[in-house]
């Protein structure tokens, strides 16, 4: 029972590629817009109305996520019995997929309406502006906390194109792709993983060039 649970918290890092990378090339975080608020010649009305945007989502997001973070604390206790309730595990589980939709859902509403605040002239400049950090802060990072919750898969695409997986550790980066890549995850402790990213098309490309045309798993450890 508690392989076919732990099979149903696996993180399913690759999502569809057309939507992610609309959303790396398409939408901006406060944190970007403010740093080049100079360049993009932001009024002050403009600057005043996305720190409240900010300060008025991150509030409700912050609370779904400690909520979500307690209840991965206590489905985590609960698969850890030696006989665990099926019923309750499965109840938590579903409870748990609710807030992980409605932080992705927090997130998009904040995203938007940054985005909506802006010129079309701004946008187009900050697309210019912006470097790898930027886009980085809108991938998919999921980190693992002191009760790891996430057995992690790697899987192809679907045109049977693998992506690259990067592992960064104590040894420094280390790359794998294919079979061997998914293997090297699958050979991974879950209690010593930090955080998993996935980087899809343009963004992946501009990080890693070729290597990365099919998106680029990045996984960190704590002990790196």
């Amino acid at each position: 029972m508690k392989k076919i649970i732990t099979l149903l918290l696996c993180l399913a890092v690759y999502t569809n590629a057309a939507a992610q990378d609309t959303f790396q090339s398409e939408l901006f975080s406060a944190e970007t817009v403010l740093k080049y608020r100079s360049d993009l010649e932001l009024t002050d009305d403009q600057v005043r109305i996305i720190k409240k945007i900010y300060n008025d989502n991150i509030t409700d997001f912050n609370t779904t996520k400690w909520d979500l973070d307690a209840l991965q604390v206590g489905l985590n206790k609960l698969i850890s019995e030696s006989k665990v309730d099926e019923k309750e595990a499965l109840l938590k589980m579903e409870e748990i997929s609710i807030l992980e939709q409605k932080l992705k859902k927090q997130r998009l509403k904040m995203l938007v309406k940054i985005k909506n605040e802006l010129t079309e002239k701004q946008q187009n400049r900050l697309k210019e502006l912006r470097d790898d950090t930027d886009l980085s802060a809108l991938n998919i990072t999921t980190p693992i906390s002191e009760n790891p919750r996430i057995v992690i898969r790697g899987s192809a695409t679907k045109d049977g194109k693998s992506p690259l997986f990067i592992i960064f550790n104590k040894n420094g980066e280390e790359k794998y792709k294919g079979s061997k890549g998914e293997g090297k995850l699958k050979a991974l402790d879950p209690n010593n993983i930090e955080s998993v990213n996935v980087i899809k098309g343009k963004a992946a490309t501009l990080k890693y060039g070729k290597e990365g045309e099919n998106g680029v798993i990045e996984i960190k450890t704590k002990d790196k």
